[in-house]
């Protein structure tokens, strides 16, 4: 009797075993995927942040440097058609706003590190930054990986950083309440098998839990970094229509005040002006919301420009 309890004992202590090694299998695997998953969209809207911000250097402050040195600029209607330009107070923000973005490109790409380019990546630029800022543009940007669990997630925010880990980053992505996503440790076992075969079905079941809020984060997180793709595809496409060297001629041969311009000028400027405008509103729409989901507005832009 007492060889039959101990073999009986045995072999729920094997089975449990067995269980728990299938237990951890599930979740090392799918943990595993996510995590690839992860760093494929963290390098997506690092190169998208890069894109940005070159695009801010290169195009959009050069181009308020100088139109916010004309003067008497004002709507103007041409043969029955308006050209609306900006008014007095627009140029005054504007002029804001070029200080501030002077601010985020100045101290050079590498100041932003991988959690400022993705901040930039999925928050725009000035329109969201200058509001928030409490110093500089780049302590705004390094607040918004701060604040935002998600972006801290794709920022590189691991525990030791100061961020939310992997069980963080699943818990917020895209509005999940995880389940207990928690590492499936060794088994600490009962004083009996049976304890012991039972306590290693319910890591079973937890397990297949966070497995399940895993796969789910992986497919928002999939589909985080298609949106940065096209964000992308976007911005290379609507940036080239942003000719700095129309501009630069209208001044060299007109001068910057608006009054000497003739109706031809006044048309190249308007139509400047207006590719600026609409460059500046893909750079400065936001990718996710603060609860980790794909924005509307980023969706209604992409659809928007798609067949730029």
């Amino acid at each position: 009797y007492g060889a039959k309890k101990g073999y009986d004992a045995k072999c729920d202590y094997d089975e449990a075993d067995k269980i728990n090694s299938k237990a951890r299998h599930l979740y090392d695997s799918a943990k595993k995927e996510l995590e690839e998953e992860r760093e494929s969209t963290q390098l997506a809207m690092e190169a998208l942040g890069v894109l940005k911000f070159n695009i801010f250097q290169n195009s959009i402050i050069p181009f308020q440097d100088i139109f916010t040195k004309l003067k008497n600029i004002e709507s103007i209607t041409i043969d029955g058609k308006e050209y609306e330009l900006p008014s007095k107070e627009i140029v005054l923000k504007m002029v804001e706003n070029n200080m501030e973005l002077k601010e985020i490109v100045g101290g050079g790409i590498t100041s932003l590190g991988a959690g400022g380019l993705v901040g930039l990546a999925a928050y725009g630029g000035v329109a969201t930054f200058g509001a928030a800022s409490t110093g500089t543009a780049i302590s705004a940007l390094s607040g918004a990986i701060a604040t935002n669990a998600t972006l801290a997630w794709f920022g590189g925010g691991a525990l030791g950083v100061g961020g939310l880990g992997m069980a963080g980053g699943v818990a917020v992505l895209g509005g999940i309440v995880a389940a207990p996503v928690l590492a499936i440790g060794g088994l600490i076992l009962a004083s009996k098998a049976e304890e012991a075969k039972e306590n290693a079905y319910s890591n079973l079941e937890i397990a297949k839990i966070s497995v399940s809020e895993m796969n789910l984060a992986k497919s928002k997180t999939i589909a985080i970094r298609k949106k940065v793709f096209e964000a992308k595809d976007i911005l290379n496409r609507v940036s080239i229509y942003l000719d700095l060297s129309i501009l630069k001629n209208i001044v060299s041969l007109k001068g910057y005040d608006f009054e000497n311009y003739d109706d031809s000028t006044i048309e190249q400027l308007h139509l400047c002006y207006s590719n600026y405008e609409m460059l500046l509103n893909v750079l400065e729409s936001k990718l996710l919301s603060e609860n980790g989901e794909i924005t509307k507005d980023i969706v209604a832009l992409i659809d928007k420009h798609k067949d730029a």
